[in-house]
């Protein structure tokens, strides 16, 4: 048996076996480094990285092959923190991504599928195991499309979105684990190895998280922060006396349909307002003016007017963004 990993909680439930007395460690199993320690003493498992610089240096390897991978393209709806959402929960593992049920989940880096199943909050959930104390969780799933045992490349399906066990809507929730305990995704998701990206940090508030949404999207950065600049002056509490909300001024209907729980939330704001944008630039052939003003109009009426509308707002509305997105270093 040395040298195999073994989940825990398969080891949990064969103390007698393995001679694991899991109830001394003082906690769950899963996320104890005396667990591990303690395996690795009995031979159970590799020792590779417990308690050992190389070990430190092996899980840091692990952990970068997940940069700038996503499990799915969406709006994240729920971040990693302190939440109260569902009864007794006080943290919230990872983070969640609006996507609709059936959508394809990838797997974030390559490692071995360490169980698939059903067994609690998270619903259906796929776990893979990357080597080094590394892994990741992939939750409320409607279908698994790996088995336990089997080698996944990064990128490769493993399964579909869902909305089962507690869930409050379609979504994924995500999860990268090291050692058992849950660290915050987020770092992850937003770096990248494309040295071809544009990761400036724009001379604005909030210019870090504006770049690297815009870089999601393939927007321009100079652009979605002037688009911000115009619509709330980066303010993250604005409203408008029509309703609009947040940074982007998401309407509560748009952000509804974007999957924006929190249209004060930044990070939610921002993400849900530049997909938008990133759909009307699609619909109007890449026309920015026309992008625009369907964004601040609606695109129902630039297609009526075959054009930007004749609406005083609306222009005004068009060329501030353009005279800032310019004045940022764009190409308006």
């Amino acid at each position: 048996m040395a040298g195999i990993t073994i989940p825990p909680e398969i080891l949990a439930t064969m103390p007698a076996r393995f001679g694991v007395r899991s109830p001394q460690l003082g906690g769950p199993t899963s996320r104890s480094a005396q667990f591990w320690t303690l395996l690795a003493q009995r031979g159970i498992v590799s020792n590779t990285g417990v308690g050992s610089t190389s070990g430190a240096n092996a899980a840091s390897d692990s952990l970068a092959a997940l940069r700038g991978s996503w499990p799915v393209s969406g709006a994240v709806t729920s971040t990693y923190g302190p939440r109260s959402l569902l009864p007794g929960e006080t943290l919230h593992t990872g983070i969640d991504i609006a996507v609709p049920e059936g959508t394809p989940v990838r797997a974030t880096a390559s490692g071995t599928v360490r169980f698939v199943g059903n067994t609690d909050g998270y619903g259906l959930r796929v776990e893979i195991d990357h080597g080094n104390g590394v892994t990741t969780l992939y939750a409320h799933l409607s279908a698994a499309a790996v088995a336990p045992g089997q080698r996944v490349e990064r990128g490769q399906v493993i399964g579909r979105s869902g909305n089962t066990g507690a869930s409050t809507g379609p979504h994924l929730h995500y999860e990268i684990r090291q050692n058992g305990r849950a660290i915050d995704p987020a770092p992850f998701l937003q770096a990248t190895g494309d040295a071809r990206v544009d990761r400036r940090a724009l001379p604005v508030p909030f210019g870090q998280l504006i770049a690297v949404t815009a870089q999601r999207y393939g927007l321009d950065p100079a652009l979605l922060a002037a688009m911000v600049q115009v619509e709330s002056g980066f303010d993250p509490r604005a409203v408008s006396p029509a309703g609009a909300k947040g940074l982007l001024q998401l309407m509560d209907g748009t952000a509804t349909a974007l999957g924006v729980r929190d249209p004060f939330d930044p990070a939610q704001n921002l993400d849900g307002g530049a997909r938008y944008f990133r759909e009307l630039l699609d619909r109007f052939g890449g026309d920015v003016r026309l992008a625009l003003a369907a964004y601040n109009a609606g695109p129902a009426a630039v297609q009526r007017a075959g054009g930007i509308p004749p609406y005083p707002e609306t222009q005004r509305y068009v060329e501030a963004v353009l005279a800032t997105w310019r004045s940022l270093g764009g190409t308006g």
